[in-house]
């Protein structure tokens, strides 16, 4: 490691992203749209060196489990390298700098240099650790090594083994560390690392192959309950997913402790939890303006650095992978996150870099247009009076009379403020939070990526029979429109003779991640293709009451079939979980496409395609 060699194509791509200009405005909508296709397609040439660089990662570190290296980086920075002096400008100073595809910190307030520290390690420059791709994969995996030997861990031979030296990855300063707050976005880190290796990752030239993790080996039972996690069994052995104290609630799929309130609950803002930033005042009115800002960094980074004494702080923060939100300030009260704006306004910040085309995923969309829209709501701000132009990378200051709009958008910024940026779409968020028009078209067609079905087959606490080996993944052979469709791969659980019951979530089964669609000649359908026979398959869909599931439809075999059930028809549903078998409110949120099959020791493959809802 004396000598490690300056990757050719890291520099080419450091040099490239120090001169690349952005200044062409872009107009609303599909013009937006365009742009992250042909920025996604650019770096997806340049991902494709990356596999190789953690394979020889992995060669020089053999004690840490595959993928674990790649799930750090998609956590953090989705695969792309980060250049704080370029891609930090409409933060300047707002939050703590990461460099490179690991997103490792040079010793910010609050903060390891873990930068230095790697650098002694590898016996390199600092400036190569920042800048050189595959050198930042070394010393990623140099410190997580360094960690494990302190651990007294020589190999671990799961990543559930290294659920809190993942904790302690984040790099928060020694003194930090024994706080409850600070300990929650270390933990927030390592479940969203491990929750990256569960799912996989396939798209725009990421490739994370999924892995089943067991959370309830590598948290405690209040963690999970902490970070309302799903995808665990209480009780690996038997099977359960409830004791006396804990159970995992079915709808939201989330475990809750039984008897006892959600402490991290959010006050304003109920599916969001909370932790207090330090960093807020109060106001001398009720708030106005609605600000939408891109982190410039990742979830739990930006929770640490918003916990930093005398540092910045925004009202709430999204997750890009789930949509998860974590709500800091309260709304009634100040935040610190656009200067002399912030007596009147309420802060968003976007989990992603402005730069970077794979962030803004349909999670984001969504709870950014749902908290815009109870925030509206709740305190009378017109929501006709959002930002509709364009796109750009520059400041673009906006009159008063604009109430929801950018950080780059208000005055007193000092030229240097330009998020969200290029790649957000403005039409889209302008359109979902006035919801002008009722919802009609495919709801996830698997061309971009796996939308709201990025859950592994077995996630489900309810799906039974069904082994963790199954998996569901793009595929371009088998597609009945476009080019992709989703294969869902079912592998027998052989601990169990239960017949199959496969509840494929949308949205992760929860109601805030997934499209209102209304009941009113809604119908709500997709096609699907399997050469095993006994298939049938349903829908199941949130109401106001509980979730209702479809009549069961068999799925013949060798063809391409569309299976449809009208919302508005009480005949073709029944009871789920506290449904009345009757879709009572005027819309739904789709929460499962369901698949049943008796008991069988071979493997079947079922394709999903052109997932939609149209209204009769």
């Amino acid at each position: 490691m004396q000598n490690l060699k300056l990757s050719l194509i890291s520099a080419a791509i450091c040099a490239m992203a120090s001169t690349t200009a952005w200044s062409t405005p872009l107009r609303e909508g599909a013009e937006v749209t365009k742009r992250v296709q042909a920025e996604n397609l650019r770096m997806q040439s340049v991902r494709a060196t990356y596999p190789a660089m953690f394979a020889r990662a992995y060669q020089q570190y053999p004690e840490i489990p595959a993928g674990v290296l790649e799930a750090i980086a998609y956590s953090k920075t989705r695969w792309n390298p980060v250049l704080p002096d370029l891609e930090t400008l409409a933060h300047s100073g707002h939050m703590a700098k990461a460099f490179g595809v690991m997103a490792l910190f040079d010793g910010a307030p609050g903060f390891q240099n873990q930068i230095a520290d790697a650098a002694k390690l590898l016996g390199v420059s600092e400036q190569q650790v920042k800048c050189d791709t595959e050198t930042n994969i070394y010393a990623q995996a140099a410190l997580l090594a360094r960690d494990m030997r302190g651990a007294g861990l020589k190999k671990a031979t799961t990543p559930e083994q290294l659920s809190q030296l993942l904790a302690q990855s984040l790099g928060l300063e020694a003194s930090l560390q024994k706080s409850n707050v600070h300990r929650f976005a270390e933990e927030s880190f390592a479940f969203g690392v491990l929750s990256a290796l569960n799912q996989g990752a396939d798209d725009h030239g990421v490739r994370l192959n999924a892995r089943p993790i067991a959370f309830e080996k590598a948290f405690s039972t209040s963690a999970l309950v902490r970070q309302r996690a799903p995808f665990v069994r209480l009780d690996v052995t038997k099977d359960r997913i409830e004791t006396n104290d804990y159970a995992l609630d079915a709808r939201s799929e989330t475990l809750h402790q039984k008897g006892v309130s959600d402490q991290a609950k959010s006050l304003d803002y109920g599916p969001a939890l909370f932790q207090q930033s330090p960093n807020e005042r109060a106001r001398t009115g009720n708030p106005t303006h609605v600000v939408i800002h891109q982190m410039e960094g990742f979830y739990a980074g930006s929770i640490a650095t918003f916990l930093v004494v005398g540092g910045t702080s925004a009202h709430y923060l999204i997750r890009d992978s789930d949509g998860q939100v974590t709500q800091m300030v309260r709304e009634s009260r100040a935040g610190s996150h656009i200067a002399l704006n912030n007596n009147y306004t309420i802060g968003i910040e976007q989990e992603g870099f402005r730069g970077q085309s794979n962030w803004y995923s349909d999670a984001t969309y969504r709870e950014v247009i749902a908290i815009t829209k109870n925030i509206c709501a709740r305190w009378t701000i017109s929501c006709a009076s959002a930002y509709r132009g364009t796109a750009t990378d520059s400041e673009n200051i906006q009159a008063t009379t604009m109430r929801i709009k950018g950080h780059q958008h208000y005055p007193d910024q000092a030229g240097q403020r330009t998020d969200p940026g290029r790649f957000f779409n403005w039409t889209r968020f302008a359109n979902g939070i006035a919801a002008s028009s009722a919802f009609t078209g495919v709801l996830d067609d698997f061309e971009a990526g796996e939308g709201r079905f990025n859950s592994e087959p077995a996630v489900s606490g309810s799906t039974v029979g069904i082994a963790t080996t199954s998996t569901a993944e793009r595929n371009s052979t088998r597609v009945k429109n476009g080019a992709w469709s989703e294969q869902i791969a079912l592998r027998d659980n052989t601990a169990t003779s239960a017949n199959w019951k496969v509840r494929f979530l949308s949205g992760g089964g929860d109601p805030a991640q997934n499209r209102a669609l209304q009941k009113g000649g809604g119908r709500l359908g997709f096609w699907a293709y399997t050469a095993a026979p006994g298939v049938s398959v349903q829908m199941g869909v949130d109401d106001s009451d509980g979730t209702e599931i479809s009549t069961p439809k068999t799925l013949p075999t060798n063809a391409w079939t569309y299976f449809e059930w009208k919302l508005d028809d009480q005949t073709q549903w029944d009871a789920w979980v506290n449904g009345n078998g009757t879709i009572t409110s005027n819309s739904v949120t789709l929460d499962a496409i369901w698949f049943n099959r008796a008991q069988n020791a071979n493997d079947v493959f079922i394709y999903l395609d052109d997932v939609r809802f149209d209204i009769q």
